[in-house]
């Protein structure tokens, strides 16, 4: 019974920290997602317009599976403000845009 003790003293102990670094990680990771993302978004919108047509999507394997779930008013276009949006649903994060 001794020798559980201290065993359970520090599992005590280190189950928060792990959860926490858990979290961290994951967090980073969504963070990581949604820059990616932007990126892409920016790559894609070839006439700058803060906007990607389907037609400036078609052929990407990454974008065009999610455009429909992007395009929430489902005009055919997915503006940045959709995206900011699409990042803060999917991964909990709240891009900033310069």
């Amino acid at each position: 019974m001794k020798t559980l003790l201290p065993l359970a003293i520090a599992a005590t102990l280190f189950l928060p920290a792990a959860s926490l670094a858990a979290d961290d990680a994951r967090t980073a990771y969504y963070q990581r997602n949604a820059n990616a993302d932007l990126a892409r978004f920016r790559a894609l919108d070839v006439d700058n317009n803060n906007a990607i047509t389907r037609e400036e999507v078609r052929g990407d394997v990454d974008f065009t599976p999610r455009f429909d779930d992007i395009d929430v008013n489902r005009d055919g276009v997915v503006t940045l403000d959709e995206l900011l949006a699409y990042a803060e649903r999917q991964y909990g994060v709240k891009l900033t845009v310069s």
